[in-house]
């Protein structure tokens, strides 16, 4: 409360013959009232509070670059295994699902795999996009210039074409696909 200087007055009463005068007298800063708080009430065992809230946001992209992701990294690791990496890792050349493979390749594979995936688990539409992108450009390169990877790779024009498929579900899923989210509370009083 701000203090507001208050004055009162004061009448006397007149005598015959003199003139009224009023004279001012300023009045004391009021009082703030004393506020006492009440004692805790103590915890009644029949009264129950109960609240819970629950978000659930269900990402149908991550899902679809979880999946893709998840495949890259299982052929990858199939290479890899059947390939070895005791020697050079462009020697021997295995088939993987139809598709010829190298150790290398089973790395590349693997490496795509597992980021693919942490992007899925993040719900990062930004990196499963950008992850996506770079599974499609490299599948795109590889089918182009199949020769140039022949011997290093061994990828084959068929699996290069999986992967443009492969990064651009990947990436139209990031973009275009809507996350669905649902909210429900629970409060319970007795």
């Amino acid at each position: 409360m701000s203090h507001v200087e208050r004055t009162s007055y004061e009448r006397r009463t007149p005598v015959p013959g003199e003139p009224v005068v009023e004279y001012a007298s300023p009045l004391p800063p009021p009082v703030e009232p004393v506020v006492v708080a009440a004692p805790a009430a103590a915890v009644d065992p029949a009264v129950q509070r109960v609240h819970t809230e629950r978000v659930v946001r269900f990402a149908p992209d991550s899902v679809i670059t979880g999946a893709v992701g998840l495949a890259l990294l299982l052929m990858g690791l199939v290479a890899v295994t059947r390939a070895g990496l005791d020697g050079p890792l462009s020697d021997p050349v295995v088939k993987v699902l139809g598709f010829t493979h190298t150790a290398a390749l089973g790395i590349v594979e693997v490496v795509a795999g597992l980021l693919l995936l942490a992007s899925a688990a993040a719900r990062s539409r930004a990196s499963e996009a950008f992850f996506g992108a770079l599974v499609g450009v490299g599948g795109f390169v590889a089918a182009v210039q199949t020769s140039s990877f022949q011997e290093s790779l061994a990828i084959s024009t068929g699996l290069a074409w999986w992967f443009v498929v492969a990064g651009a579900v990947v990436v139209l899923a990031a973009l275009l696909v809507p996350r669905v989210a649902s909210r429900s509370a629970t409060t319970v009083v007795r």
